[in-house]
C-alpha cells in the first residue's frame, strides 16, 4: 500500500489518507482501486439521478438541491441498517455448526491472470524527467539518448 502510493492519482492518495486515519494500516493495493471504482460509480449515480430530477423541475442546471434529492432517494435503497447483532449471532452459531467439506487437492477456482480481473489497476503513471530545460518520458537506462520522435517538440 505505501510503496507506490507516491505515485498514485490524487484520488487514490485521498482513499489512502482515509484509510489511514481509521487505522486500517495494512491492506491491499487493490482496495484503494476498489474503492476508487465504488467512489466513481456512485458519484456517477448521484449526478444522474440529479439530472433527472433537475429537468423534471425544467431546471436548466443541477443545483445543490437535486444532489441533496438524489443522495436522500439513493440512500433509502443503497444502504440499510444491519440486524440486531443477537440475531446475526444466532445465524453464525447455526451455520458454523456444520462442518466444512474436506478440500480435495487440485480443486478449486481458477482465476484469470490479473491484468484482467476487476480489481487490477487500471490506470498508468507518466514519469517525465527534465534534461536541457525539457521533459522526457523516463526510461530505464539514464543516459541513452532519447529517439527524435520522442522528444518533446
Amino acid at each position: 500500500p505505501n510503496g507506490s502510493e507516491s505515485e498514485a492519482p490524487r484520488d487514490a492518495m485521498a482513499i489512502a489518507s482515509i484509510l489511514r486515519a481509521m487505522g486500517v494500516e495494512s491492506y491491499d493495493d487493490r482496495v484503494v482501486n476498489q474503492l476508487l471504482e465504488l467512489m466513481s460509480r456512485y458519484i456517477g449515480d448521484v449526478l444522474e439521478d440529479a439530472r433527472t430530477y433537475s429537468e423534471h423541475a425544467n431546471k436548466n442546471e443541477i443545483d445543490s438541491d437535486d444532489v441533496k434529492l438524489a443522495i436522500q432517494a439513493r440512500a433509502g435503497f443503497s444502504f440499510t441498517t444491519p440486524p440486531p447483532r443477537e440475531v446475526v449471532l444466532k445465524l453464525a452459531r447455526e451455520r458454523n455448526s456444520i462442518p466444512l467439506p474436506s478440500i480435495e487437492p487440485g480443486t478449486g477456482i481458477k482465476l484469470p491472470p490479473e491484468a484482467y480481473q476487476l480489481t487490477a489497476q487500471n490506470y498508468q503513471i507518466r514519469v517525465e524527467v527534465k534534461v536541457d530545460d525539457r521533459f522526457r518520458p523516463a526510461t530505464s537506462e539514464p543516459n541513452k539518448p532519447v529517439p527524435a520522435e520522442a522528444s518533446p517538440k
